[in-house]
């Protein structure tokens, strides 16, 4: 599994540089190295809900649950679009998948400034605005079980300024596949369900708290 990941980021990271675009190092990901990944952990997935992506292309802020590493496979071969990931900044220091992250534009968030934060919500936004889907945990770490915590504002606030709907995905079952601190996988099912798009319309400093526990309530209602 390690060595097929370095082998396709690699790739990727080529094909970046040769071709002046993220778009075919991104859907490498999905295409070529998430399929392969979930074969090698011997993941039984379900998915749930496809018919509420519109086929009409447009970018989403896809929100979902985190409970494990191998989450980010599962969503990239599930989701039938590119999605560029928010990650805490910590991740740009490791080696390979934070090499990848970087030269795919994915937007890397530090926790600790405020105004640093700002700016990655703004690059985020330029994303959004070329045409690009972001992929956010807004619980921002895994869970340690099934149950989805807190979900914090700073997608929200992305949301908000990018203007464009929400895409609420549920994950079930993958905690139990690769559990957050563990280092053995264990085959077994998991299950992907797709809810319809949230329209943003309307959310500002004001209604943001009731919006963040509607998009919560419909993902934990997936």
């Amino acid at each position: 599994m390690i060595i097929w990941s370095i082998l396709c980021i690699t790739s990727s990271i080529v094909v970046r540089i040769l071709t002046f675009s993220t778009h075919l190092g991104v859907a490498m990901a999905r295409t070529v190295w998430a399929p392969v990944i979930l074969w090698m952990a011997g993941i039984k997935l379900t998915v749930k809900g496809l018919e509420h992506i519109p086929a009409e292309k447009k970018p989403y802020i896809v929100v979902s649950n985190h409970q494990s590493v191998i989450d980010i496979p599962i969503l990239f071969y599930v989701l039938p679009f590119n999605v560029y990931f928010v990650a805490k900044k910590e991740i740009a220091k490791v080696p390979f998948i934070g090499w990848y992250m970087y030269m795919m534009g994915m937007i890397f968030i530090d926790r600790g400034s405020r105004d640093k934060a700002l700016q990655s919500m703004i690059n985020a936004g330029t994303l959004i605005r070329e045409g690009k889907s972001v992929m956010t945990f807004p619980e921002g770490t895994r869970s340690l079980n099934e149950k989805i915590g807190v979900f914090k504002a700073g997608t929200f606030v992305m949301a908000e300024k990018a203007g464009v709907e929400i895409l609420p995905v549920k994950i079930s079952g993958a905690g139990k596949i690769w559990p957050s601190g563990g280092f053995t996988i264990k085959r077994g099912p998991v299950t992907v369900s797709i809810g319809a798009p949230i329209s943003t319309a309307g959310l500002n400093d004001q209604t943001r708290a009731k919006f963040i526990e509607e998009v919560k309530g419909r993902v934990e209602g997936l």
